[in-house]
């Protein structure tokens, strides 16, 4: 014979076996100054009893339609909001404004795209900030699902529908080699941030074109494109990934330097 399982107690059973309407019974739990002191103890000691835990913190939430949280959602694991130095920099200033505000921050996050998609289907937030340095048009796809408003960061899809906030990665770097160029500067070499993942070292231009981080390529061909304008080849200037990281860095600056003409100028993408 089958074990019954028994039926969860409700908040209107504890009302009905306290003697108190169901509307005194929630104002014990959520508003207890209004309810007098012996009426109080009267339904908690029925609740207790019972085995009744209190109102669902979830369900009041979504009755209010707010919970007054922002959540923060990247395709990385959660480790990536604290090794990071954008992410963490970012954070850091997320945290600010919210703590100014009485608002809460969730983070979420998921390398498997089918777990990705049930944490931002579950999250109790008002609203998501994007980072998306890494699957930013899957990201945006899965969040437009929830019906909640959003921001993307570092998106590199060309989307006017998508409210986005990002850097003129291509203008920016193109700006840059005009400074040095203006300063006389003719020998460059580029350290770029990472093409793909896994690859560090020289990188020719189809590499660099094919990258998979749009950041990288972007500023990549914005500096290209001011050592054109200044007559000069742009692929003969080197490119050299980074993982970026020290270890990497440090590998290309010494292979840039070990050139019979090593370059009075770096283009480097990155701090």
């Amino acid at each position: 014979m089958a074990k019954q399982v028994p039926e969860k107690v409700r908040l209107r059973d504890v009302a009905k076996a306290a003697g108190v309407s169901q509307g005194t019974a929630s104002n014990v739990f959520s508003r207890p100054e209004i309810v007098r002191e012996e009426v109080r103890e009267r339904v908690h000691a029925v609740a207790r009893e019972l085995g009744y835990g209190g109102p669902s913190i979830t369900g009041r939430l979504l009755r209010a339609g707010r919970v007054n949280a922002v959540g923060v959602a990247a395709i990385e694991p959660l480790s990536y909001f604290f090794e990071d130095l954008w992410a963490r920099q970012l954070m850091a200033e997320i945290s600010d404004i919210c703590d100014e505000r009485g608002a809460g921050v969730a983070l979420v996050s998921a390398l498997n795209d089918e777990r990705l998609a049930w944490n931002i289907g579950s999250a109790l937030v008002d609203g998501f900030i994007l980072l998306c340095v890494e699957g930013g048009e899957r990201l945006v796809d899965i969040t437009r699902q929830r019906q909640l408003p959003y921001v993307a960061l570092a998106i590199g899809a060309d989307d006017q529908s998508i409210p986005a906030i990002g850097v003129d990665n291509l203008n920016g770097a193109r700006l840059a080699a005009e400074h040095l160029l203006g300063l006389g500067h003719r020998r460059f070499a580029i350290l770029s941030t990472m093409l793909r993942d896994g690859h560090s070292g020289p990188a020719d231009a189809a590499l660099v074109r094919q990258a998979w981080y749009s950041t990288s390529r972007d500023r990549a061909l914005g500096y290209w494109q001011a050592l054109e304008a200044a007559g000069m080849d742009p692929h003969a200037v080197p490119v050299f990934g980074t993982l970026e990281d020290e270890a990497s860095t440090h590998a290309a600056m010494a292979q840039i330097f070990a050139a019979g003409e090593p370059p009075t100028a770096i283009l480097a993408m990155s701090d």
